[in-house]
């Protein structure tokens, strides 16, 4: 049976409904689809914030956190709040996150619960390709954003030599799923998370949209030939 996204209406459940179902297999999945690499782009987002002492970061989207245990490990004076709306993904980012100074918050990443102009920076990793309105989204986090604070987004690229694409996409689209089924028995969402980059926009298009709805100095980080891409761009300092 052919693969069908879900619709727009549904996609915010579904996400957090297989988010859920997956947790515990999450990260192992991340660590075998990458061979680790994930680990190190993370790393490097956590290293574009520049926070300072006091600061506070949100990580949006956090999963199981690794990324804002990345962020107060480069950090550690920092104030680093993880939000994510599936419940069994910040358990386990709780659980592994338990001598740290991080909170975590269930919440709607179209929808958060901070006021305007609130964190120095925004991290989030492989979270804006669920979201089931981009720009609404893009222009929450320029709302919690401080003047000059910095949004950081790692997610999937768009690889441009042809030859490159064609055996990045048989990988994505044909061995992904296959260790998903591996570690999950028919457990659809690791066929839905390479389907869902298929409408996500290339790197330049994101960052035309990045602009578009205020933020300056726009730019992207091509790993892995374009497949693996980070987007970091700043909140205009005035109105």
């Amino acid at each position: 049976m052919t693969y069908q996204l879900p619709s727009t209406a549904d996609k915010a459940e579904y996400v957090s409904r297989k988010f859920n179902e997956i947790a515990l297999k999450y990260d192992r999945f991340n660590d075998l689809i990458t061979f680790g690499l994930h680990r190190y782009w993370k790393r490097f987002v956590a290293r574009q914030t520049g926070l300072r002492e006091g600061e506070r970061c949100l990580d949006l989207c956090c999963g199981t956190g690794d990324i804002a245990r990345a962020v107060i490990k480069q950090h550690p004076d920092a104030e680093v709040t993880g939000v994510d709306f599936a419940a069994s993904m910040l358990g386990v980012a709780a659980e592994r996150t338990r001598f740290d100074s991080v909170q975590w918050i269930q919440g709607d990443a179209l929808r958060l619960p901070f006021p305007d102009n609130w964190f120095a920076a925004v991290t989030i990793g492989y979270g804006l390709r669920n979201l089931d309105d981009l720009t609404k989204g893009l222009l929450e986090i320029r709302r919690i954003l401080q003047p000059g604070g910095v949004l950081v987004s790692l997610d999937v690229g768009k690889v441009r030599l042809p030859l490159i694409d064609v055996l990045n996409r048989f990988y994505f689209f044909k061995v992904v799923p296959k260790i998903g089924e591996w570690l999950m028995p028919e457990q659809e969402m690791f066929t839905y998370l390479p389907q869902s980059s298929l409408k996500y926009p290339d790197q330049e298009t994101l960052k035309r949209k990045l602009l578009e709805v205020g933020f300056q100095q726009a730019d992207y980080y091509d790993f892995v030939f374009g497949a693996s891409t980070i987007h970091v761009a700043y909140k205009t300092s005035a109105p």
